[in-house]
């Protein structure tokens, strides 16, 4: 089964690279795409790692879905590479494939990195290569993994605050073994500094901007009602962890109730993390909602987990029936995600389609487009002239086009979309507006998919 793996992995990535001009990614891709175009220490929402990668992207291939598309596939293969190369540290040749075919194939896997570009995309790569890089101390004990460690801390860091579940995680290993020696080396004090260092732009960034992205990350999933914490946790866990993990929280209590876990230092490892990182997030349950999306980096531990119990115990049967059922769910979901068609209604296919047509039926778009916050703003992408984007103050959040968008009293001409008819809002920036005669489409509940206008501060002589 394993004979040719290499080349099976190799055709599943030119079958995503064959389909990536047409394959729709998760709609917050196009807002750090938008990110991409305003280069900067660090933004509102959280750390900058997505928008260098998706810049270096669309340099080389343009602002097109191929580009924003190969961010992801670039960043998934490395990622698989990494397992791999780490699994292959502690598990034989066909236990480390098992490893990587459950982790590249999670359903969660593709629909938060295949799926769409975000900061998970290079987070996960960096947690990956920091797991590595620890593995690999743990195994040679050499002094020079630390500083790989803490320069992969640094880049992990550098692509997403959630990082730092990993550090809580690696912190609780080094205490509770006997490597908590490490306190007492300078290499390790040395490779946290490094680690700081790389991390600095956006402590600099926000030391500028008033610790405002800290504090929005702290703010903006948080519950209105904190009176029922408990209930919370109980809804997140049976509504977004199972169905997220799904049967990827076994090998983790497999492995803890089939003897001494402290036996291998490298899978107690994997096992502390993936319990750090499940009970870190059913904390913030109790306090904030959570997305499907955040737990992707757990099945990388999980997985390792997994291979180590197809290599001991030989849950063989069950292991490629996993697999199986992977791989069947994930082409489903990549088929869903196209320009092409949808099973279902797909609002991102929907805003695609609604901008399709107000491409095809202008042959010049202005150069400057308008609308109420970021939320509205990611369909944008999709306008042929890739034009700026700049947001206005009417009841949607503005978040990092707060500091991109001047006063729209001083514009001349521009085009407003919109997903929800706001021109009273327009107005107050713009002498006269007159709607874009736009063929009727409407969403599910029967709701006009979009609003655009031509608006302008040239009054007619």
């Amino acid at each position: 089964m394993f004979l040719h793996m290499n080349r099976y992995i190799s055709l599943y990535f030119l079958l995503i690279l064959l389909i990536a001009p047409i394959h729709l990614l998760g709609l917050d891709s196009y807002y750090y795409w938008d990110w991409s175009r305003h280069l900067a220490l660090s933004y509102y929402d959280g750390s900058p790692m997505i928008a260098y990668f998706i810049r270096i992207a669309t340099l080389l291939f343009g602002d097109t879905l191929f580009a924003l598309n190969l961010v992801t596939i670039v960043s998934t293969a490395l990622t698989s590479f990494i397992i791999y190369k780490t699994a292959r540290l502690c598990l034989n040749k066909e236990a480390s494939y098992v490893t990587v075919l459950i982790w590249l194939f999670s359903p969660l896997v593709t629909l938060d990195l295949i799926n769409q570009t975000t900061y998970d995309t290079p987070l996960t790569l960096f947690w990956a290569l920091t797991l590595y890089f620890t593995i690999r101390y743990i195994q040679f004990n050499r002094n020079q993994d630390l500083y790989y460690i803490g320069l992969s801390i640094g880049l992990m860091l550098l692509s997403k605050y959630s990082g730092i579940v990993l550090v809580l995680a690696l912190l609780i290993f080094l205490v509770a073994t006997p490597y908590r020696r490490l306190f007492k080396s300078r290499h390790f004090y040395l490779a946290l500094t490094l680690a700081i260092i790389v991390f600095s732009p956006v402590i600099l960034w926000n030391a500028q901007h008033d610790w405002v992205s800290i504090r929005y990350q702290l703010s903006t999933h948080q519950t209105q009602n904190t009176h029922h914490a408990m209930g919370s946790v109980l809804h997140t866990f049976f509504s977004i962890f199972l169905p997220a993990i799904n049967f990827l929280f076994i090998p983790p209590a497999l492995y803890l109730s089939k003897g001494t876990p402290r036996k291998s230092p490298v899978f107690y490892l994997c096992l502390i993390i993936c319990v750090t990182f499940g009970l870190f997030y059913l904390f913030v349950a109790g306090k904030a909602t959570i997305r499907g999306y955040w737990l992707s980096q757990y099945i990388i531990t999980a997985s390792l987990l997994a291979g180590y119990c197809y290599q001991e115990w030989a849950y063989r049967n069950s292991t490629y029936l996993l697999i199986v059922f992977y791989i069947l769910t994930s082409g489903i979901i990549l088929m869903d995600n196209t320009t092409l068609f949808s099973f279902g209604y797909s609002k991102k296919l929907a805003y695609y389609q609604s901008i399709q047509q107000i491409n095809q039926s202008n042959d010049k778009l202005p150069s400057i487009v308008i609308t109420p916050g970021w939320f509205e703003a990611r369909m944008l992408f999709f306008l042929k002239n890739k034009p700026t984007i700049f947001t206005f103050d009417c009841g949607s959040m503005q978040n990092q086009y707060r500091y991109w968008s001047p006063n729209l009293n001083t514009l001349g001409e521009v085009l407003y979309i919109d997903t929800f008819d706001r021109l009273s809002c327009v107005k107050k920036y713009f002498a006269q507006c007159q709607s874009l005669n736009l063929p009727a489409t409407f969403d599910e509940k029967g709701k006009p998919i979009i609003y655009a206008y031509w608006c302008s501060n040239k009054l007619d002589t």
